[in-house]
């Protein structure tokens, strides 16, 4: 009996070191494969804010190529429990969301797609036993890319420029870097000294897109309240969902009180002083998105909303009081939503001439 006992006694102990072997194997497992999901967690966070951040600097140019690294190497979201920075990033561009990569354009045009492959080091324990390995990698990718966009329910300037070529898509007759008229004076002259047309429309053909308004029509396509007025100049409110296609109102009145409300959003950019785009540095607060019309059919009358055009607010000594005096923007092409340059893709691939950054996969 007591050597029956002690077999049992053996055998038990057997089991349960055995037992415990396994499961300590089974606890430290877990405990590598749970540092790993969260590593994979924290890769793929950084991967996908860092190919968001990326595209919002494309803009067709080497020197937004140059952003769009500098973005992802700046970005915050870090690895080893937020301990670490991400090392051995790749970050490549492409013009559409299937390829092809290349980490060097030689022509930024078109590129308005990154993807951003992170790799994250892992140390493991239990499973080491046996592999010889102290760690093991856990890689992430992303591709963010800018995204056509036709409707808007906040955002757009409420004022709206006349098309010079309603048909021309992308940018519809409309000249990158010349002045456009936001608001129209109320007597507009084209020839000579007392020219006061922005220069772009200074041409007989858009003065009679002007004059078919009528003089009450300057540009204006808002509430006309003072409160309304400063909220869609200032806090790109919007009173109306504008879709491109839709037929937009323009109100009467040289709306003086939007002066001030104009000054207002300049002062909102860290760059109130540079002239023209090719100079500007900002935050993107004078560059506003508005809707641009076909002038009407017949003119005057229907104005229909052909497209989305990006432009820069001229600094505000160039903003005069008086309702004979035209308000001008200068025309930089497509627009990006919540991006301080203009988009990279330009409108050869959709004709409402506006994007927003989006993730892709």
């Amino acid at each position: 009996m007591r050597l029956n006992r002690s077999r049992e006694r053996g055998y038990v102990l057997i089991s349960v070191a055995t037992a415990a072997v396994v499961l300590m194997g089974a606890v430290g497992m877990a405990v590598d494969l749970g540092r790993m999901y969260i590593a994979k967690g924290e890769a793929q966070t950084f991967a996908d804010s860092a190919a968001l951040g990326a595209v919002l600097e494309l803009d067709g140019t080497s020197e937004g190529l140059d952003r769009a690294r500098t973005a992802v190497t700046n970005n915050l979201n870090r690895n080893g429990f937020s301990r670490n920075t991400f090392t051995g990033t790749v970050v490549t561009f492409a013009t559409s969301s299937a390829g092809p990569w290349e980490a060097t354009p030689g022509n930024a045009t078109g590129f308005g797609f990154a993807r951003v492959q992170a790799t994250a080091p892992v140390p493991i324990y239990f499973m080491a036993v046996g592999s010889g390995k102290t760690s093991t990698n856990v890689v992430a990718s992303a591709i963010a890319g800018q995204v056509p966009k036709t409707g808007f329910s906040q955002g757009l300037f409420p004022f709206s420029p006349y098309a010079h070529d309603p048909a021309a898509a992308p940018d519809f007759g409309l000249r990158v870097g010349r002045l456009y008229t936001l608001r129209w004076p109320s007597n507009p002259k084209i020839n000579g000294g007392g020219a006061n047309v922005c220069t772009g429309d200074r041409t007989n053909q858009m003065l009679n897109v002007a004059q078919a308004a009528g003089g009450s029509e300057r540009g204006y396509i808002e509430d006309t309240s003072a409160q309304m007025i400063r909220a869609t100049i200032v806090d790109d409110y919007m009173s109306i969902f504008r879709g491109v296609g839709d037929l937009v109102d323009m109100t009467g009145g040289a709306k003086q009180s939007q002066l001030d409300s104009l000054y207002t959003r300049i002062g909102q950019d860290t760059d109130t002083t540079s002239a023209d785009y090719s100079h500007y540095q900002g935050n993107g607060r004078r560059i506003i998105a508005a809707p641009i019309n076909d002038g009407g059919t017949p003119l005057g009358v229907n104005n229909r909303i052909v497209g989305i055009g990006a432009f820069l607010l001229v600094p505000t000594a160039e903003y005069g009081n008086g309702g004979n005096q035209a308000w001008c923007a200068e025309y930089i092409g497509c627009w990006l939503q919540g991006s301080s340059h203009k988009c990279a893709v330009g409108g050869s691939a959709n004709a409402g001439g506006a994007y927003v950054a989006r993730l892709i996969v």
